[in-house]
């Protein structure tokens, strides 16, 4: 049995083959990042209330984006949401100031430039990529946040999740207020 000639064009396709393969690899691989961080509908948003919002608040919500294990020996990176919930359902909630922070307290990122006003029963969320390892094991946000008197206070969670191998990992970290300078 003879062999066949090759054609001028199968290397080249071979080379074009490898290279798609390559480079599908190395995007697989690359650090994901969401071109925003900070998610909202705009149909969630309002303009601000006629009403004085007389209502400050401050929410402290830890963001656990890295866990150590087996004493410190293994890491394991989490993805994050911040999930603010506007629990009033006839009141805008503005959100005034997100704050990212790592675990020894300094600022990574602040996420809001002027205020967001909520709906009734809106959300906002803001994305850590599992990449993102800047805030390391002890990262947390501060949500500055206003209301009308007599409004219900915002429901403030972070929702950390990682994937590794046939593995996958959750956890809910609520929010809790706490003082807000003036």
């Amino acid at each position: 049995m003879r062999a066949m000639p090759l054609s001028p064009a199968a290397p080249i396709l071979a080379l074009a083959l490898a290279w798609s393969v390559f480079a599908t690899e190395c995007a697989a691989r690359a650090p994901q990042t969401a071109a925003t961080p900070v998610v909202v509908s705009p149909d969630a948003t309002t303009s601000a209330p006629p009403e004085k919002l007389a209502v400050h608040g401050r929410a402290f919500i830890p963001l656990h984006s890295t866990l150590l294990g087996q004493g410190g020996v293994t890491r394991l990176n989490f993805s994050g949401a911040l999930s603010i919930h506007n629990a009033s359902w006839t009141n805008v909630l503005a959100i005034e100031k997100i704050e990212y922070r790592n675990g020894a307290g300094q600022l990574i990122d602040s996420y809001v430039n002027d205020p967001v006003y909520l709906k009734p029963y809106a959300s906002l969320q803001v994305l850590i990529a599992q990449d993102d390892i800047r805030g390391g094991t002890g990262a947390s946000f501060t949500v500055d946040w206003s209301t009308v008197e007599g409004a219900d206070e915002p429901l403030i969670e972070a929702i950390m999740t990682a994937f590794t191998g046939p593995h996958s990992y959750a956890i809910l970290s609520p929010g809790r207020r706490v003082s807000r300078p003036q």
